[in-house]
This record gives C-alpha cells, sequence and structure tokens, in this order.
C-alpha cells in the first residue's frame, strides 16, 4: 500500500494561491476545469430531477384523489361517434365506484340548441363563456386528468332543475 505524498504546489506559499492571478492561473489548468464542468453539470441534473419527482409526486397526488359532485375537472372525453376522444372540462354530477356521471362544457356557443345552456361567466376552472350539456355521460374515473375549480354542488343543483325544465334526462342513472 503506497501512500500519496503532497507537496504543495510551485509558486504559492502552503500550496494555496494567494492573489487573484494565482487563482486564474490555476483555474485555466485543464483537470480544474474539468473538475469544475462534472460538479456544474452534476448540479444541473441533480436539480432537474428534483424538479421532474416533485412535479410528478404532484400529479400522482393530484390523480389520485378521488373527484366529487360540483367539482370540474378536465377529462378525456370521447367523440359521441366513438372515432376519437377530446380533453375538456367537465361538471362532476355524482361518483360512483369506477365511474363517474358528468356533464360536458363546450366554448362554442349552443345557445340555439335545447340540450345546452349557457352558464353565467366566472365559474371556477372556467376561463371563458361556456355552454353545459344538459345530457349526461358516464366516464371512468381515471379519464379525469386534473381538478380545474370547485363551484359547488349548488351547480349541480342547477344542473338538475334546468335539465328538469327543458324536459331532459339530466340525470344518466
Amino acid at each position: 500500500m503506497s501512500s500519496a505524498v503532497t507537496t504543495p504546489r510551485e509558486g504559492y506559499p502552503h500550496g494555496v494561491p494567494t492573489t487573484p492571478d494565482d487563482v486564474l492561473t490555476l483555474l485555466v489548468q485543464p483537470e480544474v476545469v474539468l473538475g469544475l464542468a462534472a460538479v456544474l453539470l452534476l448540479l444541473v441534473v441533480r436539480g432537474r430531477s428534483r424538479r421532474r419527482r416533485a412535479r410528478a409526486a404532484a400529479r400522482a397526488r393530484e390523480a389520485s384523489r378521488a373527484p366529487y359532485a360540483g367539482e370540474i375537472w378536465f377529462a378525456d372525453v370521447p367523440y359521441e361517434d366513438g372515432t376519437g376522444s377530446k380533453d375538456r372540462p367537465v361538471l362532476v354530477l355524482r361518483v360512483r365506484d369506477r365511474t363517474c356521471e358528468v356533464a360536458r362544457f363546450t366554448s362554442q356557443d349552443r345557445g340555439t340548441r335545447r340540450d345546452h345552456v349557457a352558464l353565467p361567466p366566472g365559474f371556477p376552472g372556467l376561463s371563458r363563456a361556456s355552454w353545459i350539456d344538459l345530457r349526461p355521460r358516464e366516464l371512468p374515473i381515471a379519464a379525469l386528468r386534473r381538478r380545474a375549480g370547485v363551484p359547488g354542488p349548488a351547480l349541480v343543483t342547477w344542473y338538475r332543475q334546468v335539465s328538469a325544465q327543458r324536459g331532459l334526462p339530466g340525470d344518466a342513472a
């Protein structure tokens, strides 16, 4: 077993650079530059992975949280003709074991249709004028991606009243 003997660098008292010129001379040496680059790279990668893990954990917490009636969520909603799906806001009307009853929102003007009604502006989770579909749909809870707002159960009550007034089911049950 050999033991390495360290000696002070030439020109530096006690092996330590004491002037700015000495520090600059030391910093331009290839082994120092490579060492600093490696440390910097390690710090950047470590910081990114921590942020990435924190974001993933936040998404997992949000996704694992069960929806409640009266919440607005963004969900992957299938098209009526079954040709695909679209990410859109929905109002959760009722939650069952693995499914939930939802009403879809749209920002397209559906004022002439009997099966849609305009919402007053300012609902939490909706950034523009919206119409709500009075024909509820069943979705798997797994289709709900993230919660967008909580207007509360009063919106569900209002939804059911408007559906009844228009002679629409308003209830998929």
